[in-house]
C-alpha cells in the first residue's frame, strides 16, 4: 500500500503549487489590494488580534468595539474567532494569514478527497483524478478572492463524509469516526460558516448514497455515524450555538425576499452550466423576485468539464457494449433517494407563487437573500462520479487508467488557465486596501498593546453623504468605530441596524434624558443584542452613562461585566464537558485502536 501514496504525494504538491500560481496572485493582487468583501474580514481579524494582544490566549471575545458602536463578535453567525485564519493572523500577519489559510484548505481538500475517494474502492489513479478536482474547484477559489473567508472550511467536506465510510470496525473506530465528524462540524461552525452548513450535509448525504450504490455496502451504518457525529459536533459548539440562537432572535433578518428562477429547466441549465462551464452573470437578469444583483461568482461552482466527459464516455461505451447497470445500481430505493438529493437545490432555486412563500417560513432557510450556495452540493459528488467514471470507462476500452487519468487532468488544468480571472483581480472586484490593517497588526504586535476604540465616526462618499465605504472600517486602526458599518447581522444597507442616538464623536459623549431612559454614551452595549432581558435593556441599546468602567474596559477590547442568563451558561458548560468527554474518548479510541492483535490489556 505505500507505494501507490507516491504519486498521490506528488500530486498534492504540484496541485497545491498549481493553486498557488493561479490564485495568489490575486491574494492580493498586483495593485496591493483585495477583493470587496475582505473589508469586513480584515478588520474583523484585527480586532481579534487586538483581543489576543490584551487578554493572551484564554478567554472568549463575546463582543467587539471595533464597528457600529460596539456588536457581539462570538455570538455572530459568522464569528471567526477560533479559526483557523484568525489564529494564523496572530502569528503570520493579515496577508500572510489568508495565503495560508488558502493553501492549508486546499491541501486538506485534497487529503481528504483521495481518502474519500479510497472508501468508493477507486483505483489510485481515480483517487487522484477525483482528488485534483475537488481541490481545484472553482467555488472555493473565487470565494476566497471575492473575502468569503468563513467559506474556506467548505474543502473539509470530503474529509467529513470520509469519517462516515472510512474503514475499521469495532467501538474503537466508531468512536473515532465520530469524534472526527463532531471535530469537523465543529471547526465549521466556530469558522462562520452556519451559512453553508445545510449545503454541506446535502452533499455528504449525496456522497452516502452514491456510496451504498456504487459499493453495495449498507447505507444505514455511514448515516448512523454521520448523525451521531454531527450530535457531537453540535455539542462541542453548544455555547456558541446558544449565544447565536439568542442574536438571531433578537435580530432577524427575514425580510429578503428569496429569489428564484420562474421554471425548474432553466434552473438545472444555471447549476450545470456553472459546474461544468463557465457561470455568465447574466443569469441574474433571469431571476425573479429579486432585489440584489448577484455578481459573477455567485454562479461559479466549478469543477470544469472532465468529469461530465469521463461520464458521457462510460455511459457511450456500456451502451454500446450493451451493459446493464451492476446488481449494486439497481436498487430502486437508493436511486430514488439519490434523485431527489439532486433535485433539492434545484427546488430551492425554483420561484413560485406557492412554494416561495413556505420556504420563507423555514429556519435558516427564511433568513437567507438567496440559495444560490446550494448549488455547491453538487462539487463533491460530480468529482468522485468522474473518477467512477474512469474506472469503469478503463474496464472497457484499450487504455490504462493512468493515461486516461492524465489528459483529464490537463483539461481541467487547461481550462483554468483558459477562464478570465479578471474580474477577481485590480479591473474587478480587487479593489479594497488593506494597507491600514496590515500596519496596526504590525504596530499592535511591535509594541504589544491595542489602540482603544476613543470615537464614533462615519465615512462619506465623494458628494459628501453618509454612506459605507470600502475603507470605513478599517478605522479601528485609528481608535475609531464606523457608524456606516457593513455588517450582515444588520442587513446589507443597515436595513435591521438600530443606529440612534450613536452620531461621530467621542463614546463619551452623554445623550438622552430620564424620559428616555436615562444618560447614555455615545456606545452600544453588545450584550443587549444577545441577552436583553438578563441585561435589562433592548437591542441596540447604549452604555448608560453611570456605566464609564464598563465601557473603557469594552473600549480597551478587555472583558467587562454583564449578564448571561442560567440556561445560557449551561449551555457553556455543556459545551466544555463535552470538550473533556470528547478528549477522553478519543484517546481510549486511540488506545484501544493502536494496541497490537492479542495484546495484554491491564
Amino acid at each position: 500500500m505505500a507505494e501507490p501514496l507516491v504519486p498521490l504525494i506528488i500530486a498534492l504538491l504540484a496541485t497545491i503549487g498549481g493553486m498557488a500560481a493561479i490564485w495568489l496572485p490575486y491574494l492580493p493582487n498586483a495593485r496591493g489590494d483585495l477583493g470587496v468583501d475582505y473589508a469586513y474580514w480584515l478588520p474583523n481579524l484585527l480586532a481579534g488580534d487586538f483581543w489576543h494582544i490584551t487578554n493572551g490566549w484564554h478567554g472568549v471575545p463575546w463582543f467587539s468595539p471595533a464597528a457600529c458602536g460596539g456588536t457581539p463578535l462570538y455570538a455572530n453567525p459568522q464569528g471567526a474567532y477560533f479559526s483557523l485564519v484568525q489564529w494564523l493572523t496572530f502569528a503570520l500577519g493579515p496577508i500572510r494569514a489568508l495565503q495560508a489559510n488558502f493553501l492549508i484548505y486546499g491541501a486538506a481538500g485534497f487529503a481528504g478527497a483521495t481518502a474519500l475517494a479510497r472508501s468508493f474502492r477507486l483505483s489510485t489513479p481515480a483517487c487522484l483524478l477525483a482528488a485534483v478536482l475537488f481541490t481545484l474547484n472553482r467555488f472555493f477559489a473565487v470565494r476566497m478572492m471575492v473575502g468569503h473567508l468563513s467559506f474556506a472550511p467548505f474543502m473539509l467536506t470530503p474529509a467529513l463524509a470520509a469519517c462516515c465510510l472510512g474503514p475499521g470496525s469495532g467501538w474503537a473506530a466508531t468512536v473515532l469516526r465520530c469524534a472526527g465528524i463532531g471535530a469537523l462540524t465543529a471547526v465549521m461552525l466556530q469558522a462562520g460558516m452556519a451559512v453553508l452548513m445545510p449545503p454541506v450535509f446535502l452533499c455528504v448525504l449525496i456522497i452516502l448514497v452514491m456510496h451504498a450504490l456504487a459499493t453495495g455496502d449498507r447505507f444505514v451504518p455511514p448515516l448512523v455515524r454521520l448523525a451521531a457525529g454531527t450530535a457531537t459536533g453540535l455539542l462541542l459548539c453548544a455555547g456558541k450555538l446558544a449565544a447565536v440562537g439568542a442574536l438571531m432572535a433578537n435580530l432577524p433578518r427575514n425580510a429578503y425576499p428569496l429569489p428564484g428562477f420562474p421554471n425548474p429547466l432553466l434552473t438545472a441549465w444555471v447549476a450545470l452550466r456553472g459546474l461544468f462551464f463557465w457561470p455568465s452573470a447574466d443569469a441574474t437578469h433571469a431571476l425573479v423576485n429579486s432585489p440584489l444583483r448577484f455578481e459573477l461568482h455567485e454562479w461559479d461552482s466549478g469543477v470544469g468539464p472532465a468529469p461530465l466527459l469521463l461520464l458521457a464516455a462510460a455511459g457511450w461505451v456500456a451502451w454500446r457494449g450493451g451493459g446493464r447497470l451492476p446488481a449494486a445500481l439497481r436498487p430502486r430505493l437508493l436511486i430514488d433517494a439519490l434523485a431527489l438529493l439532486l433535485l433539492v437545490p434545484i427546488a430551492l432555486n425554483t420561484y413560485a407563487p406557492g412554494w416561495t412563500p413556505f420556504l420563507k417560513m423555514l429556519p435558516v432557510i427564511g433568513s437567507s437573500s438567496s440559495l444560490l450556495r446550494w448549488f455547491a452540493a453538487y462539487i463533491l459528488p460530480a468529482c468522485l462520479a468522474g473518477g467512477l467514471a474512469l474506472d469503469g470507462l478503463a474496464r472497457r476500452v484499450p487504455a490504462t487508467r493512468w493515461q486516461l487519468t492524465a489528459p483529464t487532468i490537463g483539461l481541467t488544468v487547461l481550462a483554468l488557465l483558459a477562464m478570465d480571472r479578471r474580474f477577481y483581480g485590480a479591473g474587478g472586484i480587487g479593489v479594497y486596501d488593506p494597507r491600514p490593517i496590515v500596519a496596526a497588526w504590525a504596530q499592535g504586535n511591535a509594541t504589544g498593546r491595542a489602540p482603544p476604540i476613543t470615537g464614533i465616526t462615519m465615512s462619506r462618499d465623494a458628494q459628501g453623504a453618509p454612506a459605507m465605504t470600502l475603507a470605513g472600517q478599517n478605522a479601528l486602526a485609528e481608535g475609531l468605530s464606523q457608524l456606516k458599518c457593513y455588517e450582515p447581522l444588520f442587513g446589507y444597507r443597515q436595513e435591521f441596524f438600530p443606529g440612534g442616538p450613536l452620531h461621530p464623536g467621542s463614546v463619551f459623549d452623554v445623550t438622552g434624558n430620564a424620559a428616555q431612559g436615562g444618560n447614555r454614551l455615545n456606545l452600544k452595549n453588545p450584550a443587549c443584542y444577545v441577552f436583553p432581558l438578563a441585561n435589562a435593556c433592548q437591542p441596540g441599546d447604549a452604555f448608560p452613562a453611570s456605566g464609564l468602567d464598563n465601557a473603557a474596559d469594552f473600549l480597551a477590547y478587555r472583558p467587562y461585566a454583564w449578564n448571561e442568563p442560567a440556561w445560557a451558561r449551561d449551555a457553556d458548560r455543556l459545551n466544555l464537558a463535552a470538550l473533556g468527554l470528547w478528549g477522553i474518548a478519543v484517546l481510549a479510541a486511540l488506545a484501544r485502536w493502536l494496541r497490537p492483535p492479542g495484546g495484554v490489556s491491564a
